[in-house]
Protein backbone atom coordinates (compact mmCIF):
# COMPACT_ATOMS: atom_id res chain seq x y z
CA UNK A 1 0.00 0.00 0.00
CA UNK A 2 1.28 3.46 -1.16
CA UNK A 3 0.46 6.50 0.25
CA UNK A 4 1.49 10.22 -0.30
CA UNK A 5 1.51 12.79 1.91
CA UNK A 6 1.28 16.60 0.17
CA UNK A 7 2.05 18.50 3.81
CA UNK A 8 1.78 21.84 1.21
CA UNK A 9 -2.11 21.15 1.09
CA UNK A 10 -3.40 22.15 3.88
CA UNK A 11 -5.43 18.96 4.66
CA UNK A 12 -4.92 16.83 7.89
CA UNK A 13 -2.47 14.00 7.13
CA UNK A 14 -4.49 11.50 8.74
CA UNK A 15 -7.59 12.82 6.30
CA UNK A 16 -5.22 12.14 3.37
CA UNK A 17 -4.45 8.65 4.88
CA UNK A 18 -8.07 7.83 4.97
CA UNK A 19 -9.15 9.52 1.54
CA UNK A 20 -6.45 7.39 -0.25
CA UNK A 21 -7.41 4.27 1.77
CA UNK A 22 -10.90 5.08 0.52
CA UNK A 23 -9.94 5.75 -3.20
CA UNK A 24 -7.64 2.43 -2.99
CA UNK A 25 -10.99 0.42 -2.07
CA UNK A 26 -13.43 2.05 -4.08
CA UNK A 27 -10.91 1.77 -7.11
CA UNK A 28 -10.62 -2.16 -6.12
CA UNK A 29 -6.76 -1.67 -5.56
CA UNK A 30 -7.24 -2.69 -1.68
CA UNK A 31 -9.69 -5.43 -1.30
CA UNK A 32 -11.89 -7.37 0.75
CA UNK A 33 -10.38 -9.30 3.96
CA UNK A 34 -6.70 -7.23 2.53
CA UNK A 35 -4.63 -6.28 5.57
CA UNK A 36 -3.28 -2.62 6.23
CA UNK A 37 0.28 -1.88 7.48
CA UNK A 38 0.29 -2.14 11.31
CA UNK A 39 0.02 1.49 13.20
CA UNK A 40 3.96 1.47 13.21
CA UNK A 41 4.88 -0.07 9.75
CA UNK A 42 2.41 3.12 8.54
CA UNK A 43 4.46 5.49 10.87
CA UNK A 44 7.71 4.26 10.30
CA UNK A 45 7.22 4.45 6.32
CA UNK A 46 5.30 7.80 6.97
CA UNK A 47 7.76 8.92 9.08
CA UNK A 48 4.63 10.40 11.21
CA UNK A 49 3.24 10.29 14.75
CA UNK A 50 1.83 6.77 14.91
CA UNK A 51 -1.21 8.43 16.78
CA UNK A 52 -1.73 9.75 13.55
CA UNK A 53 -2.26 7.04 11.97
CA UNK A 54 -4.27 5.16 15.15
CA UNK A 55 -6.49 8.54 14.08
CA UNK A 56 -6.83 7.76 10.39
CA UNK A 57 -7.80 4.26 10.78
CA UNK A 58 -10.33 4.98 13.87
CA UNK A 59 -11.78 7.14 11.45
CA UNK A 60 -12.06 4.19 8.94
CA UNK A 61 -13.46 1.98 11.62
CA UNK A 62 -16.26 4.22 12.17
CA UNK A 63 -17.14 4.28 8.46
CA UNK A 64 -17.65 1.26 8.50
CA UNK A 65 -14.21 0.21 6.02
CA UNK A 66 -12.13 -2.07 8.24
CA UNK A 67 -12.10 -3.78 10.75
CA UNK A 68 -9.46 -4.25 13.95
CA UNK A 69 -8.52 -7.38 15.31
CA UNK A 70 -6.46 -7.19 18.24
CA UNK A 71 -3.42 -9.28 18.11
CA UNK A 72 -4.42 -9.63 14.25
CA UNK A 73 -4.40 -6.00 12.56
CA UNK A 74 -6.30 -4.06 10.30
CA UNK A 75 -8.46 -5.19 7.85
CA UNK A 76 -10.25 -4.03 4.94
CA UNK A 77 -14.30 -5.65 5.38
CA UNK A 78 -16.36 -7.21 2.97
CA UNK A 79 -18.34 -5.38 0.82
CA UNK A 80 -21.42 -3.62 2.51
CA UNK A 81 -24.74 -3.15 1.36
CA UNK A 82 -25.78 0.57 -0.04
CA UNK A 83 -25.65 3.09 2.10
CA UNK A 84 -29.67 4.82 2.28
CA UNK A 85 -29.98 7.33 -0.01
CA UNK A 86 -29.81 10.40 2.78
CA UNK A 87 -26.80 9.30 4.25
CA UNK A 88 -24.51 8.20 0.72
CA UNK A 89 -25.96 11.80 -0.85
CA UNK A 90 -24.58 13.21 2.94
CA UNK A 91 -21.34 11.56 2.16
CA UNK A 92 -21.41 12.61 -1.65
CA UNK A 93 -21.56 16.22 -0.81
CA UNK A 94 -19.06 16.38 1.99
CA UNK A 95 -16.60 15.08 -0.34
CA UNK A 96 -17.57 17.32 -3.36
CA UNK A 97 -17.26 20.29 -0.91
CA UNK A 98 -13.54 19.30 -0.07
CA UNK A 99 -12.85 18.69 -3.74
CA UNK A 100 -13.85 21.87 -4.91
CA UNK A 101 -12.35 23.66 -2.17
CA UNK A 102 -8.73 22.08 -2.59
CA UNK A 103 -9.85 22.33 -6.75
CA UNK A 104 -10.58 25.84 -6.23
CA UNK A 105 -7.16 26.16 -4.32
CA UNK A 106 -5.22 25.31 -7.20
CA UNK A 107 -7.11 27.84 -9.57
CA UNK A 108 -9.46 25.24 -11.03
CA UNK A 109 -12.92 26.48 -11.77
CA UNK A 110 -15.90 24.08 -10.80
CA UNK A 111 -16.69 23.48 -14.59
CA UNK A 112 -13.13 21.55 -14.89
CA UNK A 113 -13.30 19.74 -12.08
CA UNK A 114 -16.95 18.06 -13.37
CA UNK A 115 -15.19 17.51 -16.88
CA UNK A 116 -12.12 15.75 -15.05
CA UNK A 117 -14.67 13.58 -12.82
CA UNK A 118 -16.58 12.32 -16.19
CA UNK A 119 -13.64 11.90 -17.66
CA UNK A 120 -12.83 9.72 -14.58
CA UNK A 121 -15.78 7.61 -14.34
CA UNK A 122 -15.23 6.55 -17.79
CA UNK A 123 -11.96 5.30 -17.32
CA UNK A 124 -12.99 3.67 -14.04
CA UNK A 125 -16.06 2.13 -15.73
CA UNK A 126 -13.84 0.76 -18.60
CA UNK A 127 -11.25 -0.76 -16.32
CA UNK A 128 -14.26 -3.27 -14.88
Amino acid sequence: MHIRLDYQSGEAIYRQIVEQVKYMIASGELSASEQLPSIRELANQLKINPRTVVKAYDELKSAGLVVMRHGQGVFIVDSQEALPDKLRQKQIEDMSKRLLAEAARIGSPPAEVIKILKLTADKMRSKK
